[in-house]
């Protein structure tokens, strides 16, 4: 288990990383600071409105929605004609995005379970598989996260509704903080992908031993080393006692 443990270091980082850019996909997905609108109304009273990908919010002394009271917020929905292809995918692609993640991780902790506490299974598996769901994630939130950046950076309009009492087009718009959320917790997904695909155990080399200290292959020595020099007629050139046996001149049956 200890080679198998060393050689997952890399993929434990990984999963830190993956925990990391799948906690800050789900903060984007619920904040409504995806794109920041400037304007000149009455009725915002702030002169600013924030669009998210769910519903658009500015802050209003005349009017509130419940259950806020100085702010007025309105749905956006992806089948509404008004929403733009950019608000309208965002929402289906975070969602799936936010699934991909959770599964990648309960992937993630059963194959690194394996790695550490071993086991029958294979962890390799279980680790690219949830590379590959870490991956997709970084799929699904990088594109709305471009996309929306590119409409603010080409001022985009979008004709909402009368009900809604914003203008089709601002004054002037700005990224807003769930978009720098979105990029970065895509690149901790990529990350987290790329060093759990990485993984491959380790190899364990196998040398022949070299420990002498056996006293099985003791004896068996000594005991062909005394064959050898029971023709020599002076015992004591056998160096018997280098071999951890007693010099026959110490035998007190042959003293006798």
């Amino acid at each position: 288990m200890g080679h198998r443990a060393n050689s997952a270091a890399l993929q434990l980082v990984g999963f830190v990383l993956g925990a990391v850019g799948w906690i800050g996909s789900v903060v984007a997905t619920g904040l409504v600071q995806w794109r920041v609108w400037h304007m000149s109304l009455v009725e915002v009273t702030s002169g600013i409105a924030w669009v998210g990908i769910w519903r658009v919010c500015f802050y209003s002394q005349a009017l509130t929605t419940p259950p806020f009271r100085r702010m007025s917020c309105q749905r956006l929905g992806a089948l509404d004609q008004f929403v733009p292809p950019e608000i309208g995918i965002a929402q289906g692609l975070l969602l799936v995005a936010v699934v991909f993640g959770a599964l990648g991780k309960a992937t993630t902790i059963y194959g690194l379970r394996n790695v550490y506490f071993g086991g029958e299974q294979r962890p390799r598996l279980a680790l690219v598989v949830g590379g590959g769901l870490h991956l997709l994630a970084c799929v699904c939130v990088v594109i709305p996260a471009v996309w929306n950046l590119s409409s603010v950076v080409s001022n985009q309009a979008i004709a909402f509704p009368p009900h809604f009492h914003l203008p089709g087009s601002p004054q002037r718009q700005e990224l807003g903080a769930a978009v720098y959320i979105a990029i970065f917790s895509a690149a901790l997904l990529f990350l987290a992908g790329v060093f759990l695909v990485s993984y491959g155990p380790a190899t364990v080399k196998i040398h022949p031993s070299t420990d002498f200290s056996d006293r099985s292959s003791l004896v068996s020595g000594g005991s062909l080393r005394m064959e050898s020099c029971s023709f020599a007629k002076n015992v004591s050139r056998c160096s018997l006692s280098s071999y951890g046996v007693d010099s026959p001149a110490f035998d007190p049956e042959d003293n006798l």
